[in-house]
Protein backbone atom coordinates (compact mmCIF):
# COMPACT_ATOMS: atom_id res chain seq x y z
CA UNK A 1 0.00 0.00 0.00
CA UNK A 2 1.70 3.33 -1.44
CA UNK A 3 0.68 6.54 1.17
CA UNK A 4 1.44 9.69 0.17
CA UNK A 5 1.83 12.38 2.77
CA UNK A 6 1.12 15.97 2.40
CA UNK A 7 3.57 18.07 4.08
CA UNK A 8 2.38 20.80 6.47
CA UNK A 9 3.45 23.81 3.81
CA UNK A 10 1.61 22.72 1.01
CA UNK A 11 -1.37 22.02 3.17
CA UNK A 12 -0.90 25.64 4.74
CA UNK A 13 -0.53 27.07 1.31
CA UNK A 14 -3.62 25.73 -0.23
CA UNK A 15 -5.39 26.60 2.73
CA UNK A 16 -4.17 30.25 2.45
CA UNK A 17 -5.00 30.08 -1.92
CA UNK A 18 -8.54 28.74 -1.04
CA UNK A 19 -8.78 31.57 1.29
CA UNK A 20 -7.95 34.44 -0.51
CA UNK A 21 -9.73 33.03 -3.39
CA UNK A 22 -13.00 32.90 -1.47
CA UNK A 23 -12.20 36.28 -0.23
CA UNK A 24 -11.84 38.68 -3.56
CA UNK A 25 -14.09 36.72 -5.64
CA UNK A 26 -16.70 37.25 -3.21
CA UNK A 27 -19.54 40.45 -4.10
CA UNK A 28 -19.60 42.84 -1.75
CA UNK A 29 -22.76 42.83 0.77
CA UNK A 30 -24.71 46.49 0.63
CA UNK A 31 -25.87 47.28 4.38
CA UNK A 32 -29.57 48.04 4.60
CA UNK A 33 -29.80 51.77 5.20
CA UNK A 34 -32.53 53.75 7.56
CA UNK A 35 -31.74 56.74 5.70
CA UNK A 36 -32.62 59.45 2.51
CA UNK A 37 -32.50 63.01 1.39
CA UNK A 38 -33.80 66.02 1.42
CA UNK A 39 -32.72 68.41 -1.32
CA UNK A 40 -33.79 70.96 -3.47
CA UNK A 41 -33.50 74.63 -4.72
CA UNK A 42 -34.12 78.33 -3.83
CA UNK A 43 -35.06 80.71 -5.93
CA UNK A 44 -36.72 84.23 -5.92
CA UNK A 45 -39.58 85.48 -7.32
CA UNK A 46 -37.94 85.82 -11.13
CA UNK A 47 -36.33 82.53 -10.93
CA UNK A 48 -33.10 83.45 -10.05
CA UNK A 49 -31.17 81.47 -7.67
CA UNK A 50 -30.69 82.89 -4.19
CA UNK A 51 -27.53 81.53 -2.79
CA UNK A 52 -26.19 81.59 0.84
CA UNK A 53 -29.99 80.94 1.86
CA UNK A 54 -30.24 79.59 5.15
CA UNK A 55 -32.17 76.43 5.26
CA UNK A 56 -32.92 74.32 7.90
CA UNK A 57 -34.51 70.72 8.99
CA UNK A 58 -35.95 69.93 11.96
CA UNK A 59 -37.27 66.07 12.35
CA UNK A 60 -40.81 66.79 14.17
CA UNK A 61 -40.42 63.42 15.92
CA UNK A 62 -37.52 64.47 17.75
CA UNK A 63 -37.21 68.07 17.60
CA UNK A 64 -33.35 67.45 16.25
CA UNK A 65 -32.34 70.41 13.93
CA UNK A 66 -29.48 70.32 10.81
CA UNK A 67 -28.65 73.96 8.75
CA UNK A 68 -26.92 74.47 5.85
CA UNK A 69 -26.53 77.25 3.44
CA UNK A 70 -27.40 77.02 -0.83
CA UNK A 71 -24.50 77.23 -3.15
CA UNK A 72 -23.55 79.22 -6.10
CA UNK A 73 -26.39 77.02 -7.94
CA UNK A 74 -29.17 77.94 -5.11
CA UNK A 75 -28.98 74.26 -3.78
CA UNK A 76 -29.21 72.64 -0.63
CA UNK A 77 -28.85 68.75 0.49
CA UNK A 78 -28.81 66.55 3.85
CA UNK A 79 -27.88 63.54 3.24
CA UNK A 80 -28.06 61.19 4.90
CA UNK A 81 -31.85 62.09 6.83
CA UNK A 82 -32.96 59.27 9.64
CA UNK A 83 -36.87 58.03 8.14
CA UNK A 84 -39.12 59.90 9.58
CA UNK A 85 -40.96 63.32 9.16
CA UNK A 86 -39.73 66.89 8.41
CA UNK A 87 -39.43 70.66 8.74
CA UNK A 88 -37.65 72.15 5.80
CA UNK A 89 -37.23 76.34 6.17
CA UNK A 90 -35.59 78.44 4.54
CA UNK A 91 -34.75 82.38 5.20
CA UNK A 92 -32.56 85.11 3.44
CA UNK A 93 -32.36 89.14 4.63
CA UNK A 94 -34.72 90.65 2.12
CA UNK A 95 -37.29 87.76 1.44
CA UNK A 96 -40.13 86.44 3.61
CA UNK A 97 -39.19 83.27 5.41
CA UNK A 98 -41.01 79.92 4.24
CA UNK A 99 -41.66 76.37 5.39
CA UNK A 100 -42.52 73.29 4.01
CA UNK A 101 -43.81 70.92 6.47
CA UNK A 102 -44.61 67.04 7.17
CA UNK A 103 -42.34 65.85 4.99
CA UNK A 104 -41.84 61.93 4.92
CA UNK A 105 -38.73 60.50 4.43
CA UNK A 106 -38.32 56.85 3.34
CA UNK A 107 -35.30 54.27 2.92
CA UNK A 108 -33.35 55.24 -0.12
CA UNK A 109 -35.70 57.92 -1.16
CA UNK A 110 -34.71 61.98 -2.01
CA UNK A 111 -37.45 64.33 -1.47
CA UNK A 112 -36.82 67.26 -3.43
CA UNK A 113 -38.04 70.78 -2.04
CA UNK A 114 -37.83 73.86 -4.01
CA UNK A 115 -38.71 77.32 -2.59
CA UNK A 116 -39.13 80.57 -4.54
CA UNK A 117 -38.76 83.04 -1.71
CA UNK A 118 -40.56 86.28 -1.80
CA UNK A 119 -39.70 89.62 -1.53
CA UNK A 120 -40.07 91.32 1.82
CA UNK A 121 -38.77 91.30 5.33
CA UNK A 122 -37.87 88.10 6.57
CA UNK A 123 -40.61 87.01 9.09
CA UNK A 124 -40.08 86.90 12.94
CA UNK A 125 -41.82 84.48 15.13
CA UNK A 126 -42.88 85.39 18.38
CA UNK A 127 -43.85 83.17 21.53
CA UNK A 128 -46.37 84.52 23.15
CA UNK A 129 -47.10 82.62 27.24
CA UNK A 130 -50.16 83.74 29.50
CA UNK A 131 -50.12 83.06 32.87
CA UNK A 132 -53.40 81.51 34.23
Amino acid sequence: MNVKTISSWTLQTSLALAVSLMLFSATPLHAQVDAGAILGTVTDASGAVVKGASVTLTNEGTAAKLATTTGADGGYKFTPVRIGVYTVGVSMQGFQSSEHKKLTVNVGASVVVDFALKPGQVTETVEVTTEA
